[in-house]
């Protein structure tokens, strides 16, 4: 986009119309409250949820490994990971580059009771988008998906 001559509130409207990011970042606020609000009765959040799918489904891992699989900063998943540990829906053993994190049957009955929050969630957000949209977004995300 070459702009020359043109002033940072002329600039700042380009932007605002073409960016892709910032639309992806709206779309990823508006879905996680949906999802978060759906899941509050349960105390938890869907990143937290996310990383239980994560391991319930390709089994024991290390925070490296949720992280590179669901495409999370270290620190993001570095934070989760206590927050739920301390919450008993997870464990974790070793330290540094051995640690591995597993679910508890804590974890594993909260997967269960939240189950129809999360399909009501699930139907709300596919509603917004549309069966379309829902359907481009998935095929986007399955694209960039190494596993989760």
């Amino acid at each position: 986009m070459n702009t020359p001559g043109k002033s940072a509130n002329e600039i700042a409207e380009l932007v605002a119309a073409q960016c892709i990011a910032g639309r992806a970042r709206r779309l990823n606020r508006v879905i996680t409250g949906l999802y978060d609000r759906a899941l509050q009765p349960y105390g938890i959040k869907i990143n937290q949820a996310s990383i239980l799918v994560c391991l319930l489904t390709v089994g024991d891992a290390s925070p490296g490994e949720i992280g590179a699989r669901l495409q999370m900063e270290k620190s993001t998943v570095s934070r989760t990971v206590d927050r739920m540990a301390k919450s008993g829906w997870i464990q974790v053993s070793g330290k540094g580059p051995g640690q591995i994190v597993r679910v508890t049957e804590s974890g594993r009955q909260l997967m269960v009771d939240c189950h129809e929050q999360w399909q009501e969630a699930q139907q709300r957000a596919l509603a917004l988008l549309g069966e379309e949209g829902a359907s481009s977004l998935k095929a986007i995300a399955d694209r960039l998906r190494v596993s989760c």
